[in-house]
């Protein structure tokens, strides 16, 4: 009898399951892409029919969704920051733009906290003198208790050493300068009752806080060596304090003056 030969056994028969398997994933891919591709081609139809019926003359102010709108646009897929600022995630769908720094402002920054550190200490200066960003620029805030006397116009004498800091370092920036200066709320009462005693000076907050910031403007050039075209003072009177007018502590912290290095050079 005949001897009967084993069956042999394909040990590769798993290659054409795997070969069906990626060929029916390449088709599902081109599929998406395909529709994909249907998609954004009728938005793009979409967006050109609505410029059409109102009939812009330019595509200002349209998001681009090819990158190549004219004007402000914006690619939905790039995620590069907005030329404004960072776009920050608020509370209850709110948005919020924060400028980035200007690098020069960065650096004007850290000149101000190393030179005023070496001369008052970093406590001392940490609490006499805070330093942030915002849309305007760089902004130096001077607001200690006895910064200035209540109605008082003038930096008390004893501050004056960290005004001639502050103002030796802006005056070797080109950017321009606004002083603000700001009172509190109970100088409003003080004003007052000098003008029934018949008393000379500021009628309302209004002038007592434009006459501080003029005073540090005039201090400052007639110091250093400030272009009087790049530098300028403002008066908020008492509608912007730091805290509520409660203690004198408070109350100190509001008679305050705020130096603004804006964001753009005087041309």
């Amino acid at each position: 009898m005949k001897k009967k030969h084993p069956e042999h056994v394909n040990l590769e028969r798993w290659l054409v399951s795997y070969a069906d398997f990626i060929t029916l994933l390449f088709a599902f891919f081109v599929v998406m892409y395909a529709i994909s591709m249907q998609d954004l081609a009728k938005v793009k139809m979409a967006a050109q029919s609505i410029r059409d019926a109102f009939g812009s003359g330019g595509d200002v102010g349209v998001v681009g969704l090819d990158g190549q709108g004219g004007g402000e646009t914006m690619n939905q897929f790039d995620t590069a920051n907005p030329p404004q600022g960072r776009i920050l995630d608020m509370p209850a769908g709110k948005v919020n733009v924060s400028a980035d720094p200007d690098p020069e402002l960065k650096t004007l920054k850290e000149k101000l906290e190393e030179t005023v550190s070496l001369e008052l200490g970093v406590t001392s200066a940490s609490d006499r003198m805070h330093m942030l960003f915002d849309s305007r620029g760089l902004v130096v805030r001077l607001a200690v208790t006895d910064f200035f006397e209540p109605g008082g116009i003038e930096v008390v004498a004893d501050l004056r050493p960290l005004l001639d800091r502050v103002g030796r370092v802006l005056a070797t920036t080109p950017r321009l300068i606004r002083v603000e200066g700001h009172a509190d709320p109970s100088e409003e009462r003080l004003l007052a009752a000098r003008r029934e005693k018949g008393g000379t000076g500021p009628a309302t907050g209004w002038e007592l806080s434009a006459a501080r910031a003029s005073w540090v403007v005039r201090y400052w050039l007639s110091r250093f060596a400030f272009d009087p075209t790049r530098i300028g003072a403002a008066g908020y009177s008492h509608y912007r304090p730091l805290r509520e007018s409660g203690t004198e502590w408070s109350k100190g912290a509001n008679r305050r003056i705020e130096i603004v290095i804006l964001n753009n050079e005087y041309r």
